[in-house]
């Protein structure tokens, strides 16, 4: 995806979500439970030296929650009001997980933590630039958060989700292109889970212009919550 981020607000919200998908037939502690959540944080400010990037990555109980990532990175170098291209990847590696991050096509960090996930199936529903559900773990007595919290204080752009591990040679030569959809019945890029563009024509109304259309053949549309056509597509 693209991020283009001015400022933190760490009075506002602890954390700020970019990507959150999760299985809703299942508790995150059984087997078949899946989450994936690419989120940020502006605890870095005081200091200035700590990564404003956190995964999690789990399937059950197996994975790795909340793991810091990212090399030379700061808020400040996240908040500089420009565009940026961030690309995560996951996969197995003996019993561990391997999370690459890459930035404008560059790698830039790796990490190799958790403990393997397993193959999740079923029903999955996500959000981009807030909470999907309630995170799991959540202390007794703290405010639980769900759905719609960790709002995102940015801007979005080409956001792609994919099934399968992307070499670094495809990251670095896509990162700043386009890529064509594909369907079951067209083999061109079937990994491509859900691909966002948001530059979708408009009418002017807000009820069928928060739709966000899905280019990556599968037509899993969007819904833009909070739509409003004075701000949300600049």
């Amino acid at each position: 995806f693209w991020l283009k981020k001015a400022d933190f607000e760490p009075d506002a919200t602890e954390k700020e979500v970019i990507f959150d998908i999760h299985t809703t037939s299942s508790i995150s502690s059984s087997v078949d439970y899946g989450r994936l959540r690419i989120e940020m944080s502006g605890h870095g400010v005081a200091t200035d030296t700590l990564s404003p990037f956190y995964v999690t990555f789990m399937s059950g109980t197996t994975g790795f929650a909340n793991q810091n990532i990212g090399s030379s990175i700061t808020t400040a170098s996240i908040a500089d009001d420009s565009w940026h291209h961030y690309a995560f990847r996951f996969k197995n590696t003996g019993s561990n997980v391997v999370t690459d991050l890459f930035i404008d096509g560059q790698h830039n960090h790796r990490v190799t933590t958790g403990t393997t996930v397993n193959y999740v199936s079923g029903t999955i529903v996500g959000t981009i630039g807030a909470l999907a559900t309630q995170p799991s773990g959540t202390a007794a007595g703290a405010p639980q958060a769900t759905k719609g919290w960790g709002k995102l204080s940015g801007s979005i752009d080409e956001l792609r989700y994919w099934k399968s591990w992307k070499t670094s040679e495809h990251i670095q030569l896509r990162w700043f292109d386009q890529v064509g959809g594909g369907t079951n019945t067209d083999d061109s890029n079937t990994d491509l889970g859900v691909y966002y563009k948001f530059n979708e024509g408009i009418v002017g109304g807000d009820s069928p212009d928060a739709t966000v259309l899905d280019y990556s053949g599968r037509v899993s549309n969007g819904s833009w919550t909070g739509y409003n056509s004075s701000y949300s597509r600049n």
